[in-house]
């Protein structure tokens, strides 16, 4: 078999190991909503509690960098992937059956475990994160590397919103049936499997003595990212998207006004994911096919002014002049959902790809890391933000007064980052990665070109026999 023929095949498993963890991330969302009322019934929390609960257990997803300096540097049981995958595969799962057990009547139990069990989700998604912008390439041509970051986002997000699609009906309909505990049981059987799919992955086992070199190696890497980072055309986007990413959030509240003012029951609640599922998958297939050569300036500028527009509309539900319009409630939340999910996932994208871009050779992974992290970082701020002008507005879980002035507020500071898009300019981005890719290369591959020529043989055979039972795995 010919070199390239190999590389093809480890290729197409490792396209299926990152789409097999996004998938896994997506489908956990089966416990989503009995999380939800577990805050909401089990531990009698208001809005802006349950916003700030979430802030916390979501802590683990803005030290994402932090995960993958420790796959890079400690392999464990000399792998760096494959064992962490199976450890915190099984932790999930151990955690998932504890929270079942202990979690739903204590809340302090509840919080631990809940946020264990992000930090199990997140390390995993850091793995699978890496080998996407790994794959990603960095081609000189920027359509092609535009091109390939756009396919392989699109691809990752893409497969988690279908395993979101799988569970989003099933997880209301199975809250009608099953009491929550049954139902985090049923979750912990998901990253178990990921621990399983893990066992089978073949992957090169390092020496006692590597770790040394790497670190070495780690440290150099530290140094040509800080400096990578200190630029203000790099700098200056990453604070943007974590400012746009802040804009405060009103989700809770909003699920407080469906289940006690309209009545809204799991069953319904679960049909709306649904549809927000498939609206996620419709998002990325019209962007990847339409949108993905425009400047992220443009698509970005017009969809969040087009976002503010369609969130200002859920007033209408809120003060209930829908009724007086003469739509149903159910009617009106679908359409209204539709939309804001849509508009929503194209006005997401094209930051995802920026940050795809951004990543310079041989720092990919770290960098790609602190990106997902600004974004979950000002995710959390959104959360906290959120919690903050619920609690100032009095909207509580039977007062929903302020509720339309609430929404207006976060509507418009969607609009905050638009005066600042002149910051961004893709083509200083484009040879500030290419000048980093040019300094790095005689301190970071000098020692891999020393290979001789019997090793890369050894190495292709390894390979060879690897992909064979890799491939007996996929039929």
């Amino acid at each position: 078999m010919k070199k390239d023929e190999v590389v093809q095949q480890s290729l197409r498993f490792t396209y299926f190991l990152i789409g097999t963890i996004a998938f896994s991330q997506g489908i956990m969302g089966l416990s989503d909503l009995a999380i939800s009322y577990m805050q909401k019934d089990d531990y009698q929390q208001d809005p802006a509690q349950t916003q700030f609960f979430s802030t916390i257990i979501s802590l683990p997803w803005i030290v994402k960098p932090f995960w993958g300096i420790l796959t890079d540097t400690v392999p464990l049981f000399g792998y760096r992937r494959k064992s962490y995958l199976i450890l915190f595969g099984v932790l999930g799962f151990m955690c998932w059956n504890l929270l079942s057990d202990y979690g739903v009547e204590n809340r302090e139990v509840g919080l631990i475990l809940l946020t264990v069990i992000n930090i199990c989700v997140a390390f995993c998604n850091v793995i699978g994160e890496a080998l996407l912008v790994e794959y990603s390439g960095h081609s000189d041509d920027d359509t092609n590397q535009n091109d390939k970051a756009s396919q392989n986002v699109t691809f990752f997000f893409g497969m988690r919103s279908a395993g979101s699609l799988v569970t989003a009906y099933s997880s209301g309909k199975l809250l009608q049936v099953l009491d929550k505990r049954d139902i985090f049981k049923i979750t912990s059987i998901f990253p178990l499997i990921l621990a399983c799919i893990a066992i089978f992955v073949k992957e090169k086992k390092h020496s006692n003595n590597e770790p040394e070199k790497q670190k070495i190696k780690t440290i150099e890497s530290l140094k040509l990212f800080t400096k990578f980072v200190s630029q203000p055309v790099i700098y200056r986007p990453i604070l943007l998207i974590m400012v746009f990413m802040s804009s405060p959030s009103i989700s809770t509240a909003m699920f407080y006004f469906y289940t006690n003012v309209l009545q809204f029951g799991p069953d319904f609640i679960g049909e709306l994911r649904l549809s927000y599922s498939i609206c996620s998958i419709l998002s990325a297939y019209l962007f990847n096919r339409f949108l993905r050569h425009v400047k992220f300036t443009k698509v970005f500028g017009y969809s969040t002014f087009v976002y503010c527009l369609v969130s200002c509309q859920t007033t209408l539900l809120v003060t209930r002049k829908n009724v007086k319009l003469g739509i149903p409630d159910r009617l009106f939340c679908f359409g209204d959902g539709v939309l804001n999910q849509v508009i929503g996932e194209l006005n997401t994208m094209p930051v995802l790809v920026l940050a795809c871009k951004m990543c310079p050779k041989n720092i990919e992974g770290t960098m790609y890391a602190l990106l997902m992290s600004a974004i979950n970082f000002g995710g959390m701020v959104s959360q906290e933000l959120g919690a903050l002008l619920t609690y100032y507005a009095g909207v509580t879980d039977d007062n929903f007064d302020n509720l339309a002035k609430l929404i207006v507020i976060c509507s418009l500071c969607t609009m905050l980052p638009l005066p600042f898009l002149g910051i961004i300019n893709e083509d200083q981005m484009a040879k500030a990665r290419e000048k980093h890719q040019y300094e790095s290369v005689p301190k970071i591959e000098e020692e891999e070109e020393e290979v001789n020529f019997e090793q890369e043989v050894e190495e292709i055979n390894d390979t060879k026999g690897v992909n064979q039972q890799n491939e007996q795995l996929l039929i």
